[in-house]
């Protein structure tokens, strides 16, 4: 899998993540809100991937 499609799975599941995570626990929130916990959650799946290969490649 290139790096398009890792971008497009991960950007359409932290989407269906925030819009479900809003939903349930908030009722009435605006779509903007979503849309940057959607981007936020997005950020952080690179963070942490780069994180991960990184300690995978320091040294032990």
């Amino acid at each position: 899998m290139g790096p398009f499609e890792k971008f497009v799975l991960r950007a359409l599941l932290s989407g269906l993540f925030a819009f479900f995570l809003c939903r349930f626990f908030f009722k009435h929130i605006p779509v903007a809100k979503v849309f940057g916990l959607a981007v936020l959650m997005l950020g952080l799946a690179y963070i942490l991937e780069y994180a991960r290969k990184r300690d995978q490649g320091g040294g032990r």
